[in-house]
């Protein structure tokens, strides 16, 4: 196995030129000889990395999926779906002779998942689609603020509709959670981008390797909680078509959904500004408020008349209101991480 810790020492060339001898082993596989020109490019972090030129051309290609006709739907998302995130700019897909449902597929994953793609070419046995989007456009807490922007009025709409027995609230709840989708997965590919080197950190808006952690656990906290605000607008809706009343909760449920939209909202806004302090605070004083929401929920619940229906779906709600809790907490952790001076 090949030593990856290479030691070498500087030396002085003239009156003002410093030299570091490369391993002449890497040099040969990568195809360096006597005047071949090499990429140096400067870290945030202080670092050097030499890029040589076969690195250079292979910066997100062409990539190829092939699908035959015992491909599974679902593999075929996992497929396209990896190929994006990893940074390919053109991703080309060659179908069997009966490729309609795949075709479908293929369109429905571009439309709700996949920002800045565009199908180049639909022919009888071949997909070609471009990523137009570059991930540098967008900075990384642009993404981040949108996509709790959008989630924290998701939380407060999918509340909205149950109390209101609106359903066209509820399922627009639904359809956003797409757009969250999207912003994710955009948002994993500039961390993926950064990681591979396609970009410098810089670019994207990070100061640091290091904090691509960090954002990629922030991400996650924020798409799951709006699958959860999604939950909470299924879960509403079946009450209101069901038409089942929830009257003598909605006090409580409204406690803990102001609750969870006060800790996401202030989750975000610390990390936003990496406001450590209020981090370290708002985790000593939320959970207390939290055990002591839940705990009133369930005595009253409690005195309610057994209908097993209807408690089972208002406990449903109440658990994702929860789990945006939990997951905000997590936010803010990762603020107190992100934001730690070495």
């Amino acid at each position: 196995m090949e030593n990856r810790d290479i030691v070498r020492r500087v030396q002085l060339i003239g009156r003002s030129t410093y030299v570091v001898s490369l391993p002449k082993s890497w040099a040969k596989r990568v195809g360096l000889d006597r005047g071949t020109p090499v990429s140096i490019l400067l870290e945030p972090d202080g670092s050097l990395r030499l890029v040589p030129p076969p690195l250079q051309g292979a910066k997100r290609p062409e990539s190829k999926i092939v699908v035959d006709e015992n491909l599974s739907e679902g593999t075929l998302i996992r497929e396209l779906m990896s190929r994006y995130l990893v940074g390919f700019k053109v991703i080309r897909i060659d179908l069997p002779s009966d490729a309609r449902k795949y075709r479908e597929v293929i369109r429905r994953v571009v439309s709700r998942k996949m920002i800045g793609v565009e199908l180049l070419e639909d022919g009888e046995h071949c997909m070609i689609l471009q990523v137009l989007v570059n991930v540098e456009e967008l900075p990384v807490n642009s993404v981040i603020q949108r996509m709790g922007q959008v989630t924290s009025g998701m939380i407060d709409d999918s509340m909205e509709g149950l109390f209101k027995r609106n359903v066209s609230l509820l399922m627009d709840v639904t359809e956003r959670d797409d757009f969250i989708d999207k912003l994710y997965l955009y948002l994993l590919r500039q961390l993926n981008a950064g990681v591979r080197g396609f970009v410098g950190v810089e670019e994207i808006g990070l100061k640091s390797l290091e904090e691509i952690i960090e954002y990629a656990v922030v991400g996650k906290s924020i798409e799951r909680s709006a699958d959860h605000a999604q939950k909470i607008s299924m879960n509403a809706k079946s009450l209101v078509e069901a038409n089942v009343a929830i009257s003598g909760l909605e006090d409580m449920l409204e406690l803990i959904a102001k609750l969870a939209k006060e800790i996401f909202q202030n989750s975000i806004r610390c990390f936003i500004h990496k406001d450590r302090t209020k981090a370290l605070t708002l985790l000593d004083e939320y959970p207390p408020k939290l055990v002591e929401a839940e705990q009133k929920f369930l005595e009253r619940i409690l005195e309610e008349p057994c209908d097993a229906r209807r408690h089972m779906v208002i406990r449903l709600i109440a658990d994702s209101l929860r789990r945006i809790c939990d997951y905000s907490m997590d936010v803010l952790e990762a603020t107190i991480d992100l934001s730690l001076e070495y």
